[in-house]
């Protein structure tokens, strides 16, 4: 479905310069458009808005029952989970099922990663007989290809974490367990597989901990989440890879035991990350509590800057020269953005935004 409107709050927010990439069209200059994923106030589905930066006019694109909504090029895919089919919502407004990543009859899962420059993506599949298949294309599907990594032995499967935009390196977990008892992605045994040199290497002290990993923009810092068993509290393990140099940030004095969602800037200066703990109410009920911890590597110290409560936030970038975070809200599906100088949390738009494309 194609209609288009303004989008005000989008509109102010990006005139505000709220957003970590300036996206204003410049005449002469390829149009650009936000990107953002709501829920449409009259179908109650979720819907996925391409936000003209210039005039606020939106090309809106109802996705029913859609879930997992991620930018790759110039369109979003996502699962639709009423039937499992991966789908392609398109700047133009068209929605159509993925063209190269297919769910077939015998797929009983498809996860898939994308670069940071959105220019590659990576997926895996696994069949309902628990065969893992990865694959690495562009995000236009050229250069597609199955990769000859090995599957796991059942229960365990292959999860995609990482891959550069050239295609150059594909990082993913060789022994995932899909039913790890966490609210965050883990990984147990972290791989790089350099696609055009064919060529396997173990990334430092893997296999590791069931914990979270990230790495930076230019695929440079590779950072690590360490506790034992993957029950924290979690020190942060940083490698600049090209030279092998690393540094450990010990654990914090914080009672939360489960750890993800870690993200670093591209320096490999600071990390954040989501944590999460169960505590007893009031009824004798356990509930979860969520907040954030902030690594600074360079004063070697990780302390928590946002209190905990029920909802639960998930680190998207630093932005603002590495003075705030800009958040997901995964309960109410906002954006949100905290200030790392003040602490205060403040709510940019009730939609979640996804970042910026090139519009036709």
């Amino acid at each position: 479905m194609r209609d288009r409107f303004r989008l005000l709050l989008a509109l102010v927010m990006i005139a505000c310069g709220a957003w970590p990439v300036t996206v204003r069209a410049q005449e002469g200059t390829a149009a650009r458009a936000d990107v953002f994923v709501g829920v449409d106030p009259d179908t109650g589905e979720p819907t996925v808005y391409f936000v003209d930066a210039l005039s606020g006019l939106s090309t809106v694109v109802a996705a029913p029952s859609g879930a997992r909504f991620t930018l790759a090029g110039d369109y979003v895919i996502y699962e639709k989970l009423q039937t499992g089919a991966i789908m392609r919502a398109r700047s133009d407004g068209i929605l159509e099922p993925h063209p190269f990543i297919r769910r077939g009859v015998d797929t009983a899962s498809v996860a898939w990663v994308t670069s940071p420059d959105r220019q590659a993506i990576a997926w895996v599949t696994v069949s309902t007989g628990g065969v893992s298949a990865a694959y690495a294309a562009r995000a236009d599907g050229s250069d597609l290809s199955q990769l000859p990594i090995t599957t796991p032995t059942a229960p365990l499967a292959l999860a995609p974490v990482d891959i550069r935009g050239d295609l150059g390196r594909f990082v993913y977990d060789a022994a995932h367990a899909p039913e790890a008892e966490s609210p965050f992605a883990v990984y147990d045994h972290l791989v790089a597989y350099d696609v055009r040199a064919a060529t396997f290497t173990d990334l430092p002290q893997e296999p590791n901990c069931p914990c979270g990993a990230a790495f930076s923009a230019d695929g440079r810092i590779f950072a690590r989440l360490e506790a034992a068993d993957g029950r924290g509290p979690f020190a942060l393990h940083v490698w600049d890879l090209p030279t092998n140099a690393d540094f450990l940030i010990p654990a914090p004095d914080l009672p939360y035991r489960l750890a993800g969602d870690l993200i670093v800037n591209d320096t490999g200066t600071l990390a954040a990350y989501g944590v999460a703990a169960q505590v007893e109410a009031e009824d004798g009920v356990l509930e979860e509590q969520y907040a954030l911890v902030l690594a600074d590597t360079v004063a070697q110290q990780q302390y928590a800057v946002l209190s905990p409560g029920p909802d639960r936030y998930r680190p998207l970038a630093f932005i603002d020269g590495d003075d705030a975070l800009l958040l997901a809200g995964l309960f109410d599906g906002g954006t949100y953005k905290l200030s790392l100088t003040t602490g205060e949390l403040r709510l940019v738009s009730d939609k979640l935004y996804l970042g910026s494309v090139t519009t036709p």
